[in-house]
């Protein structure tokens, strides 16, 4: 990623805190409320950017410069206008600084755990975006497509998109995360796979931050620590960061405006993020139409004279992207481009109930792929009943918009034109992943006691402070350093030397990697590839491969690369070693393919039993 890339997040994230910080309550002190406004402004100066960016595109070829020189006008006149109520405000009614409760033991002890559970995040996210650094299917093939279509395409990109052969890249989706991508990318002239890996990134650390500091002014930081340290230690969520695709960013504007709703002070705000959400994702829409009438009516019942039109006029300003995008420029959603009437009978059909709440149990009983699930220890606190919190004002939004999008989706299940079992294998999974960082911060605010503090509050200064931050610093670090000498998860082998860093990992066609002891392996049902990346200043230097196939049954295996055959063998079943040397590779991303005569065989005769034919043990790059 270049520096100029780097520089334009940046940007974004300063424009977003200075719209927070604008569109806060004036009462407050922004020291008081920076980690909250930091974790605001990434969600909403990449959606304030991409939308400025979306404009620009459409009437000039180059836009980064056009929009980068809006961008800049904005945070000079937000820069002005809160320097000014700075210097004005306290002179007539100084606001009051409102005491804060003492650290305790258990708060020092819940903040360094989560410390330690971010920094072992940061590095499974990285190597999460090492093994996929161009995203998954939906990143590649349809976000950060049209993203470049965006870049290349000069201001006939829309018409580019909605090209017949190019329809199954969802021309109609939102662009807020395409446009936030190519904007990266305009800025610094190239299109580096780690721009689209840090948008999509930012959006995980901005919904971890904002969901603690939200939970810390609402309820405490008991709870607020602990909802930090579920989201962060939840592997999906972790894998998912660096994904590229559009489900966690939508769950970041999702959770900012309930958050801002439940805050009750930030109405204004809390519409934009909302027209943000449809701005990202179609599921967005629904979300918006949810909060306009859950948020409205709080707004109206509970809020400042204000409140109400602040919402409805910042929700429609966040909408507007999106309305022209639909109306002006994209072809109709795949969804919607059949006829209603005849689906409608689908509402009654017990099949399709029945499947749906079937696949709803699965994900839901497998949800987070844990080894462990902590539901249970999530309930556990609930056990003192009597002593739970009670929702109160805005807070009630949570399980208002929590309970309406899963019954939209519900219904768009049941509506839906496609195959519904493979609608529900593709896409439910993700849309719970949208919904979790809610779930949790509804876990935490009716948690049964405000705080848990010891019975002696700490009185750390700052040399107990700095002593907090040193040891959390060398600990983080060398957690990084024992891990980054570890495999990832689909990895088979690493090598590190002047040249850069050579990884193998596993493509298609394997069940995954295995081990005991000092063995690893992974077998496949009968044809599978290996992935090798190499950096560009390795490419002249031949390559060799070290490992052991074992074959289940007789059978011929090859190995090719390309067109070329590199290995060729016809055995019994029987642990051969293997060795390939002379290995030229083109810089990047090369795929070996490993392919036998012979289908695999049952591993067992249970139902469902894996399909194995071979396996391969112990790769190394001397």
């Amino acid at each position: 990623m270049t520096l100029l890339a780097l520089t334009a997040f940046l940007v974004a994230w300063l424009l977003g805190s200075l719209i927070v910080a604008a569109l806060g309550p004036q009462s407050r002190r922004l020291r008081a409320e920076l980690g909250l406004i930091l974790s605001l402004g990434a969600i909403v100066g990449l959606g304030a950017t991409s939308v400025i960016f979306f404009g620009v595109s459409l009437f000039a070829p180059q836009p980064a410069w056009p929009a980068a020189a809006i961008e800049i006008v904005l945070m000079v006149a937000l820069a002005v206008m809160l320097a000014r109520r700075a210097v004005a405000i306290p002179a007539v009614n100084p606001p009051p600084i409102p005491a804060t409760p003492p650290f305790s033991w258990l708060h020092w002890a819940l903040a360094t755990v989560l410390v330690q559970a971010v920094a072992i995040g940061a590095v499974v996210v990285w190597r999460a975006f090492r093994t996929e650094p161009f995203g998954g299917w939906d990143g590649w093939a349809i976000w950060n497509l049209q993203a470049r279509a965006m870049v290349r395409g000069g201001t006939g990109w829309p018409e580019l998109l909605a090209t017949p052969e190019l329809s199954w890249t969802h021309p109609d989706y939102p662009k807020l995360v395409s446009a936030s991508v190519a904007r990266l990318w305009s800025w610094s002239g190239g299109e580096p796979a780690a721009a689209a890996g840090l948008v999509s990134a930012a959006f995980a650390a901005a919904i971890l931050g904002l969901l603690v500091f939200t939970l810390a002014r609402l309820r405490g930081r008991t709870p607020a620590l602990l909802t930090g340290l579920l989201l962060v230690s939840t592997p999906f969520f972790l894998s998912f960061a660096p994904n590229q695709h559009a489900d966690l960013p939508l769950a970041a504007c999702v959770l900012a405006a309930v958050a801002l709703g439940a805050l009750g002070e930030r109405w204004a705000l809390a519409g934009l993020c909302a027209g943000f959400a449809a701005w990202t994702k179609n599921e967005g829409l629904l979300f918006a139409a949810v909060f306009a009438l859950g948020g409205g009516w709080h707004a109206w019942r509970g809020g400042p004279p204000r409140a109400l039109p602040q919402l409805l006029a910042s929700l429609a300003l966040g909408l507007a992207p999106v309305l022209w995008l639909k109306l002006a420029l994209a072809p109709p959603n795949d969804l919607l481009a059949t006829p209603l009437g005849p689906r409608l009978a689908q509402l009654l059909a017990p099949d399709r109930h029945r499947l749906i709440l079937e696949v709803l149990w699965r994900d839901l009983r497998g949800f987070g792929e844990w080894r462990v699930l902590p539901f249970l220890a999530m309930a556990l606190p609930f056990a003192a009943w009597r002593g739970r919190a009670r929702l109160v004002a805005g807070a009630r939004l949570l399980p208002l918009a929590l309970g309406s999008m899963l019954a939209g989706y519900y219904v768009v299940y049941l509506l839906s034109p496609q195959n519904l079992a493979w609608h529900l294998d593709t896409s439910l999974v993700r849309l719970l992943l949208q919904l979790w960082p809610l779930a949790l911060v509804l876990w935490g605010l009716t948690f049964p006691c405000r705080e848990l503090d010891s019975a002696v509050p700490s009185t750390a200064q700052l040399p107990t402070r700095l002593a907090f931050v040193g040891v959390n610093t060398l600990a983080a670090l060398a957690l990084v350093v024992v891990l980054s000498g570890q495999l990832a998860a689909n990895e088979f082998a690493v090598k590190r030397d002047r040249a850069g860093t050579i990884r193998v990992t596993l493509g298609d066609g394997w069940h995954g990697r295995e081990h005991h002891g000092r063995d690893t392996w992974a077998w496949s049902g009968g044809r599978a590839t290996l992935d090798v990346q190499t950096p560009a200043s390795s490419s002249s230097a031949p390559l060799t491969l070290r490992f052991s196939l074992r074959s289940l049954g007789p059978r011929t295996i090859t190995i090719r690369h390309g067109e070329r055959v590199v290995w060729q063998r016809t055995g019994p079943d029987a642990l051969v070693p293997v060795e390939i040397t002379g290995l030229i590779l083109d810089p990047g991303r090369s795929t070996l393919e490993i392919a036998t005569d012979t289908p695999g065989l049952p591993e067992s005769p249970a139902p469902g039993a894996r399909a194995l034919a071979f396996a391969l043990y112990n790769l190394t790059l001397p």
